[in-house]
């Protein structure tokens, strides 16, 4: 993956990371990351169950880059605020042992991660700005643009993410993925320490929970 430099021409203190994992087998859950949910789940309701969110000075970070980004916090929450609300009510999402892994490393660590099968890729990914009007299909189905100047992830072909909207449907993981494409993005004023944290996480949870080997990663 490429970070284009105009992404930190306009946002200087962004941090755009990424790991790639082959042999990667996907399944509804395994037991391992099961247990190490209910771990990391405890540790963020001792840490924030009496706080509100909206207080938290990570939260406000994120909140704060989305709005920089022309989009509304409020309507469009950020992953990693969603994901400690969802945990915290007991309603983390459950998808597959690889997305969850990206999940659990997300909310553990306040760094944005999103995870695309490395085969229905074309070319290259990078993490640019967008600089046109360029609708895209999400997962959920909706069909959105991202605004001027948003960072987005692509490749030669198509949109994969958007920061404040999610990701595209068209390089989703699925039960046939065997490969995959993790991509780390921090919100500016969120430490490199934490993408670190993030990278290393991610890397532990693909060999342990889904049977993956790491081929490559760094931070850029």
């Amino acid at each position: 993956m490429k970070l284009n430099p105009s992404v930190r021409e306009r946002y200087p203190d962004f941090i755009a990371a990424y790991a790639l994992v082959s042999g990667i087998t996907v399944e509804p859950t395994v037991e391992g990351l099961v247990e190490r949910k209910r771990q990391v789940f405890s540790d963020l309701k001792a840490r924030y169950g009496a706080v509100l969110v909206l207080d938290i000075p990570e939260a406000k970070t994120y909140r704060a880059f989305f709005k920089s980004m022309g989009a509304d916090p409020s309507s469009y929450r950020p992953a990693p605020e969603y994901l400690l609300r969802r945990a915290l009510d007991d309603r983390f999402p459950a998808i597959n042992n690889v997305v969850d892994s990206c999940l659990l490393a997300t909310v553990e660590n306040w760094v944005v991660i999103g995870v695309y099968d490395a085969d229905r890729l074309k070319g290259q990914a990078v993490t640019t700005l967008a600089k046109e009007t360029e609708p895209f299909e999400l997962i959920d189905g909706r069909r959105l643009s991202p605004k001027l100047n948003e960072i987005v992830l692509r490749d030669d072909e198509k949109l994969l993410s958007a920061y404040t909207l999610g990701d595209a449907k068209a390089a989703m993981v699925t039960n046939k993925t065997t490969n995959a494409l993790m991509v780390l993005w921090n919100a500016p004023g969120i430490g490199r320490e934490r993408v670190e944290a993030a990278l290393a996480a991610v890397a532990k949870y693909s060999k342990s929970y889904c049977g993956g080997h790491l081929e490559r990663s760094e931070i850029l």
